[in-house]
């Protein structure tokens, strides 16, 4: 076993000491379908990688969880389907909501560290898609707060999430729209919360809720 390891070693050396004198030579050799394997332009090297490494939060850095707010926009708010896979570059979109001139988001301001979203990559390999889901909780059960959680209801939407370390992200789309969901809950006592939870849910989507570029003017209510 020892001399066909020995063997295959000077077999390899001598293939790479012939692929840089004469390169054109050994790829001419090399069946097409294992170019992209041992061919490269200086020679016979190893397959590129794939992957990329991940790394977590560097130490001494902020890593804050939770979010501030969500602005909402109905998917009849927008004039063409957004966001868009092409228009994502390393996680981040640089395109701005296509709404019509005059409409602004609706702003969803949660009670302090009750608003969370969430997104799940799930699926056999070949097949996988990315769902999302999020919610957040209001103090109080009044006539204006119904009226504006009515709107929602059988309206499907996006929902761009504040982080509170100042990023924002994008969850559904207009040809996917988000669909809302709320419950309501008196308490039953007086130092109960009396509160109404809001959530949103969506699913088949090709890539997680994407960070919109700094750049990118929302626009809201003045």
């Amino acid at each position: 076993m020892k001399h066909l390891r020995l063997f295959g070693s000077f077999l390899f050396a001598l293939v790479m000491i012939a692929s840089a004198v004469f390169p054109a030579e050994v790829q001419a050799m090399v069946p097409p379908s294992l170019h992209d394997f041992v061919i490269a332009p200086e020679g016979v090297v190893g397959a590129a990688a794939v992957f990329t490494g991940i790394s977590r939060r560097a130490r001494g850095v902020a890593n804050l969880g939770g979010i501030t707010k969500m602005v909402l926009f109905a998917d009849t708010d927008l004039t063409t389907d957004w966001p868009l896979q092409k228009d994502i570059t390393l996680g981040v979109l640089s395109t701005p909501p296509p709404v019509a001139a005059g409409t602004v988001g609706a702003v969803l301001t949660f009670d302090t560290n009750t608003g969370r979203a969430k997104s799940a990559r799930k699926g056999e390999l070949g097949y996988q898609t990315v769902d999302v889901d999020g919610e957040g909780k209001f103090a109080g059960y009044d006539a204006a707060q119904i009226a504006a959680i009515d709107k929602t209801i059988n309206n499907g939407g996006i929902a761009i999430v504040y982080y509170k370390n100042g990023d924002r992200a994008v969850y559904g789309t207009q040809l996917e729209p988000l669909t809302f969901e709320d419950t309501t809950d008196s308490g039953a006592k007086g130092d109960d919360k009396n509160q109404i939870d809001f959530k949103f849910k969506g699913s088949g989507y090709a890539f997680h809720p994407p960070l919109l570029a700094s750049t990118v003017v929302v626009p809201l209510p003045v």
